[in-house]
């Protein structure tokens, strides 16, 4: 008895505990591993990173709408006021509005690849050099073919900025706060409306566009010392400049955490060795490469048939022609603020709503005040007596359009394509759609002012409207929720759709 008393608690000496852990509650929840990457608050020095490659989009919107305060002295007699001695004509106006989006749709075609040679970090600090000289350039031009080259060296530049700033925010943010982020593109695109629809009547031409080329200086001074993508770094296969990076942009996060990340972004990369062969013809070779095409262009050409290229770049112009009370240069800077404000309700907001749903509202939204634009200019056209009654309508139809409009397909369109493509080609990809949408810009610029003196603008804006409502129904029908999702996960769901 003694004996089989020894061998059994010699037995429990070597027996081990067993630690018991859930896979999943008993309504069949899957438990998250152990391995999940941390939630952490975004660290001030990601704040920073992205506000200081924002500096690009900041210029980058003074000069869309530098049209709308340019043109009111362009078209003056006064020789003080105009620096090219003479009031512009017609033709002259859509060349000035119009060549910046044929230069761009050049500078998509030949610049997104150069980010993959040189890297998004030197690609954009290019771009702000570029944008300096060009800026310069449109300030010291005193004749109507050097303002052209000016803006049209310009668009070369933004689009360079405009292809890659989105790439490289998506590439240094995580999953939780991409979205954000990435609609702060919008945000700081707005921030510069309202920089150039502010200063634009306060100055010359000349002091105007020194202006509001300024801000590239902040960029180009503090951008140096920000690390490049740890994306593009790890796909170069530069593993240790890539942890660095991560530290910086993540410093809040221990080193455990960090590995995490790491690992995140090496498993995202695996198994894409050939990423350097990777090019246009990539894009429509597997089946869920096209789908991510059709869906990233998709709220972007809501965004621009929605006429908001032609609102904000004729802005003052357009106030000053519907008749009202309040002056174009003042009116642009309401519609201004108000885009601000919402771009910013937006930026916040995105992650808990979605990005589907705020695109399905906006899109049907903004529609329903540009029937009553249109209206209003139907009324004017054919000299209704009507008008009297409605001098009103300008200001809260555009005011209306443009917070509808900014609270989804403004700011959310380039949050979404920015995930939808694995790293390798989103250079390509970036030049393939801001191929298509630069030349949407181009047609609609060059052409509204031909097409509104020939027609009428009613006829323009009921387009427009018919557009949005269009858009809606294809975003409802065909484009899927990212929110929360991971660059592999995007991928594997554009696999099964």
């Amino acid at each position: 008895m003694m004996d089989e008393n020894a061998r059994f608690e010699k037995k429990c000496e070597t027996l081990q505990e067993i630690k018991y852990v859930p896979t999943e509650f008993e309504n069949n929840q899957k438990l998250k591993p152990e391995t999940q990457i941390i939630k952490k608050p975004d660290t001030l020095f990601l704040y920073v990173s992205v506000i200081l490659a924002e500096m690009l989009i900041v210029v980058s919107g003074a000069n869309v709408v530098w049209t709308s305060p340019a043109l009111v002295k362009l078209y003056s007699n006064d020789t003080e006021v105009n620096p090219v001695g003479r009031p512009v004509t017609t033709m002259e106006v859509s060349m000035i509005a119009g060549l910046p989006s044929l230069s761009a749709l050049i500078g998509t075609m030949v610049l997104p690849k150069i980010s993959d040679f040189l890297g998004r970090k030197r690609h954009l600090l290019l771009m702000g050099l570029w944008t300096l000289l060009g800026g310069v350039a449109l300030a010291f031009s005193t004749k109507v073919i050097y303002v052209i080259i000016s803006r049209s060296f310009l668009g070369f530049a933004i689009s360079g900025a405009w292809t890659i700033v989105p790439i490289y925010i998506a590439e240094i943010c995580e999953n939780h706060n991409r979205g954000k982020f990435g609609c702060f593109l919008g945000l700081f695109h707005q921030i510069g409306h309202f920089f150039a629809f502010v200063v634009g009547p306060l100055f010359s031409l000349r002091n105007f566009s020194l202006i509001i080329t300024a801000p590239i200086l902040i960029f180009l001074i503090f951008f140096v010392l920000i690390p490049e993508s740890p994306i593009y770094l790890m796909s170069k296969g530069k593993e240790k400049e890539c942890k660095e990076a991560l530290r910086k942009f993540r410093n809040n996060k221990s080193e455990e955490d960090l590995e995490k990340d790491f690992l995140q972004i090496k498993e995202t990369l695996k198994g894409r060795a050939e990423a350097k062969k990777a090019n246009v013809l990539d894009l429509f070779k597997k089946r869920e490469n096209r789908f991510a095409l059709m869906l990233a262009l998709l709220p972007l050409l809501v965004q621009h048939f929605s006429g908001i290229s032609i609102i904000m770049t004729y802005l003052a112009p357009f106030f000053n022609a519907a008749g009202t009370s309040i002056s174009g240069n003042i009116a642009a800077v309401i519609v201004s603020m108000v885009k601000i404000s919402c771009y910013i309700f937006t930026s916040f907001v995105v992650e808990r709503f979605g990005r589907r749903r705020m695109l399905l509202i906006s899109a049907t939204g903004t529609g329903i005040p540009l029937f009553a634009l249109g209206m209003y200019f139907y009324l004017q056209y054919t000299n209704s007596d009507l008008l009297h009654f409605l001098q009103w309508l300008p200001l809260v139809a555009i005011l209306s359009n443009v917070f509808i409009y900014s609270m989804g397909i403004g700011p959310v369109p380039m949050a979404v394509i920015s995930e939808l493509f694995p790293s390798d080609l989103r250079a390509a990809s970036s030049a393939v759609i801001n191929t298509v949408v630069t030349t949407i810009v181009f047609g609609l610029t060059s052409g509204f002012p031909l097409f509104s003196e020939a027609y009428g603008i009613h006829w323009c804006v009921w387009m427009f409207s018919l557009c949005c409502f269009v858009g809606a129904i294809l975003i409802y029908f065909f484009l899927p929720e990212t929110k929360g999702k991971s660059f592999s996960e995007i991928q594997e769901m554009l696999k099964m759709y």
